[in-house]
């Protein structure tokens, strides 16, 4: 997938589900991949399948396999499918648009990897894949066009042919799947398929980022399978303690190579000694530990990203006063507590929506934009807003609410929210967007989307939506349906919150709070209410 955004082409769509289309990012066999934005301004990669696959029962069936197995992984050094419809005429998947070049594409311009660089690579792809197995799953197609050198780590994508470890995949009966020089020897035997090839493709694409080379070399695909299944590798090149690694993945029998776990444990302690680190074992046999040991020791160099839409600018806003004693416009919204990002669009379906990483913190895979700050809209200090932070995982729910103080809501206690957790709050999400849904319906400027989220430390639940789309020199403040908007979802949030409180004297979400997004980097608290302290929701 290149990085440069390519005009659209004459019967190109110009929006694909709630995504605005903004060019092309390459085609294949399979489809093309678009650039797009959401409602939310970020980028995003959305994949079309093409018409003549989608038209293939065995074809749609498995990339409704992909979506499905996309989902059940998550872990450092990938790319999350944030959305998908595969039942439309032409299905399609959204995931963060990445910036950087694909590792082929990298060794192609700039040479093979050198130093932490190197090393970072295969710890990266080697927690990834960890993930990936731990989820149950086989990605199939590790190589260097599916990972990406992005400016957080190395990302591995596309789970086009992944197989699940249960065995319910989807494929063609006698057809080899993976790339040659990819392909583990077992499966050129006997077509077996498990976590032991992914070892394998690892063990290439290392090989491959430290030379430039493919260790089993290039040429006829069935010459290429001869050397895989008889021949020593070319592992000329490769750091000697690296080596050593790349060499026992690619053993011939797939019992003799070390898991992913292993290779990633033992990379990463190659990396940190790279720069001296002080880290210990425990540490490293952590995937996220990785990730960030990663992060410090990556910069590789990112190519220009033209075609992009410049980012809006943002404007100064005074603080949101809301009339609450108005009665809400709303019939009966049946809230929902939120505990997880849970999306609804105006016509009122559901699907999953972004993480709350891609929403409110800037990633590599999200749109370029600086972290939400407060800008005089909420109680925080111009202090906070100056040293905004990456939003750290909260700690686990209180088993009831214990919150007396006064104070509000802030920007920071809303970015540090988290997806739903706990069946209750992922049940409480779900009926919340889907009764919410008709607050929305119809509203001229508003998109429909609302996303659920759980802070556990503030014991608060964050229902955010937005952001607009006006017309030039307006905003909300011109919107005469904004204010019915906040009241209908503070409503029905509050209402559900009570409910759950009530009913249950262990629930610890005694606040429910409404965020309005103007956009990604403008967020601002439109209301907020502490259910403990009222005897009504009305607003």
């Amino acid at each position: 997938m290149s990085s440069r955004v390519q005009p659209l082409q004459q019967g190109d769509p110009r929006r694909i589900g709630p995504y605005r289309v903004v060019g092309r990012l390459g085609s294949g066999g399979m489809g093309a991949v678009y650039a797009a934005l959401s409602g939310l301004g970020e980028r995003m990669a959305v994949k079309v399948v093409h018409p003549a696959q989608a038209a293939d029962d065995v074809f749609r069936a498995r990339f409704r396999r992909e979506v499905q197995l996309s989902r059940r992984v998550t872990g450092p050094c990938l790319v999350p499918v944030l959305d998908a419809d595969t039942e439309g005429a032409l299905p399609w998947l959204a995931t963060p648009y990445v910036p950087g070049l694909t590792l082929d594409r990298h060794v192609a311009a700039d040479g093979p990897l050198t130093g932490s660089h190197l090393y970072a690579l295969a710890a990266g792809t080697a927690a990834a894949l960890t993930a990936i197995h731990a989820a149950g799953v086989i990605h199939r197609d590790v190589k260097p066009p599916n990972v990406i050198l992005a400016p957080s780590g190395p990302q591995v994508l596309d789970f086009g042919i992944a197989h699940a470890l249960d065995g319910t995949s989807v494929t063609r009966t006698g057809v080899m799947t993976g790339t040659p020089g990819w392909i583990s020897p077992e499966h050129y035997r006997t077509g077996a398929v498990g976590p032991e090839g992914d070892v394998f493709a690892w063990a290439a694409l290392v090989a491959y980022a430290a030379t430039g080379r493919l260790p089993f070399g290039s040429g006829a695909a069935d010459a290429v399978a001869f050397r895989v299944m008889s021949a020593d590798p070319d592992l000329d090149g490769i750091p000697v303690d690296l080596q050593r690694l790349v060499e026992q993945a690619l053993s011939k029998e797939p019992s003799d190579r070390p898991t992913a776990s292993h290779l990633a444990r033992e990379s990463g302690q190659l990396l940190a000694a790279q720069q001296t680190a002080v880290i210990s074992s425990d540490s490293v046999r952590q995937p996220t530990s990785i990730a960030d040991l990663v992060g410090r020791h990556w910069n590789p160099p990112l190519p220009p990203e033209p075609g992009w839409p410049a980012p809006p600018q943002r404007r100064s806003y005074t603080r949101l006063y809301l009339a609450a004693a108005a009665a809400a416009v709303v019939g009966s919204i049946g809230g929902a507590l939120a505990a997880s990002h849970i999306s609804s669009t105006a016509d009122g379906t559901s699907t999953a929506p972004p993480s709350r990483t891609s929403a409110a913190t800037p990633t590599a895979a999200a749109a370029q934009e600086s972290t939400p700050e407060p800008d005089g809209r909420t109680a925080s200090s111009p202090a906070a807003a100056a040293g905004a932070r990456t939003p750290q995982r909260p700690a686990a729910p209180s088993p009831a609410y214990t919150r007396s103080d006064n104070t509000q809501p802030t920007i920071e206690e809303w970015a540090d929210a988290r997806v739903p957790a706990t069946p209750a709050e992922k049940a409480a999400a779900t009926r919340l967007v889907n009764d919410a849904a008709p607050v929305l319906q119809g509203q001229q400027y508003l998109d429909g989307t609302i996303t659920v989220t759980f802070n556990p430390q503030a014991q608060s639940m964050f229902v955010t939506f937005g952001p607009g789309i006006y017309p030039e020199g307006r905003d909300y403040q011109d919107d005469p349906n904004f204010t019915d908007t906040v009241r209908g979802l503070m409503f029905g949030s509050c209402s559900e919150a009570r409910q759950d409180f009530h009913n249950d004297t262990t629930w610890p979400y005694g606040r429910a709070v409404v965020v309005y997004r103007e956009s990604m980097a403008s967020p601002l608290i439109a209301d907020f209410r502490d259910v403990t302290h009222i005897d009504s929701c009305r607003v």
